[in-house]
């Protein structure tokens, strides 16, 4: 049976026997079971990857609407900086011109006390 069998081989005849059938099909059933275990393996990875993927979109997504409500709130303090400093500005122009008129009054209040100074002066001495 060995000298048969080698003859096939090297004619190119690669049909096996019919006694070679079960111990062929031994042989590839473990091999399927073997590949079938690696492909559900596999497939469990990539399951477990596109969950923890979807995790992750979802804190970016949660994350991407904070940063959105912060921005906003920063624009809001800032239209209401800006209208406090508009709002300072123009108290601080009054108290300009305010202490300007008041210099002035200063001035007089100062001069006529330097006139009757002078006026008691020269008529009292």
């Amino acid at each position: 049976m060995q000298l048969s069998t080698a003859r096939r081989r090297m004619a190119g005849e690669n049909t096996p026997q019919p006694m070679e059938m079960p111990m062929l099909q031994q042989q590839v059933v473990p091999r399927q079971e073997h590949y079938s275990e690696n492909r559900a393996a596999a497939l469990q990875n990539v399951q477990s990857t596109i969950s923890e993927i979807g995790g992750i979109f979802t804190h970016l997504a949660t994350m991407v609407a904070q940063q959105g409500e912060l921005a906003i709130r920063i624009d809001d303090n800032m239209d209401e900086s800006l209208t406090n400093v508009e709002g300072a500005h123009g108290a601080l122009l009054k108290y300009l011109t305010r202490i300007s008129s008041n210099r002035w009054l200063m001035i007089k209040i100062f001069a006529i006390l330097i006139f009757f100074l002078l006026v008691f002066i020269f008529f009292v001495v």
